[in-house]
């Protein structure tokens, strides 16, 4: 999307348009990066789009390869292994804490994005739906939103924060909604759908032990369908 604004942003405000942009779908985890094209394609001069990508370099979202250049970071399979161990402890805890300490606007936000994935989940022509980009996006907007409001409601900030900076974690929600072939997404829609809304009933319901042990099965069975689905030639 084209900035609109009068006067350059602020290197905040650069950060975050470089950063959607390279989430957006455009742009491919490998494909290399130009200052040049990127500062035209968002309106920006080249310096503050020069200081973004340093920064989501240093951040892990871009890698430098000598003599070559600036590219959007692949996935590898360890990246997704030891991530998903991570999300393993950290997101159970959230959820199980979220149960106990979610407000009625978090709790009603949580139910809200269930509606819209059940929505989704629920179109007969779900997979044509999914062949337009925009809609992955939005699909993984809701995804993100979704583990997103839990770990705020779990009131732990570090843990918050992990998920907001962890560029990898940005890369896998990308990579699972933009990458992975449509007929094979849109069979993921229906199950993930019920998933989150049993994660979403057990904290509105007040219920830390089922919110834990919802959120458990959820992550462990991503982690498996999505290493298992990685070609065999890029899982070691």
């Amino acid at each position: 999307m084209l900035s609109t604004k009068a006067t350059q942003p602020t290197g905040d405000d650069a950060y975050s348009e470089v950063r959607s942009f390279l989430l957006d779908g455009d742009v491919q985890p490998g494909q290399r990066l130009s200052h040049r094209l990127l500062a035209k394609e968002l309106n920006l001069s080249r310096s503050p789009v020069r200081e973004a990508l340093l920064r989501l370099e240093a951040e892990g979202l871009i890698e430098h390869r000598p003599q070559s250049g600036v590219y959007l970071r692949e996935i590898s399979p360890r990246d997704l292994r030891e991530l998903y161990e991570i999300r393993e402890i950290l997101e159970p805890h959230a959820a199980e804490q979220a149960a106990r300490l979610a407000t009625a606007s978090q709790r009603g936000r949580l139910a809200k994005i269930c509606d819209e994935v059940t929505a989704i989940a629920s179109r007969p022509d779900l997979a044509e739906w999914l062949t337009k980009a925009s809609h992955r996006r939005q699909l993984s907007s809701l995804d993100r939103e979704f583990h997103a409001v839990i770990l705020t409601a779990a009131g732990n900030r570090i843990a918050r924060q992990f998920f907001e900076t962890a560029q990898v974690l940005s890369l896998v929600f990308f990579w699972n909604h933009m990458q992975v072939p449509t007929n094979r997404l849109a069979k993921r829609v229906a199950p993930t759908a019920k998933q989150h809304r049993r994660i979403e009933q057990a904290i509105r319901r007040g219920d830390p032990t089922a919110a834990r042990r919802s959120m458990k099965a959820h992550i462990a069975g991503m982690s498996r369908r999505i290493l298992a689905s990685l070609p065999e030639r890029n899982s070691g």
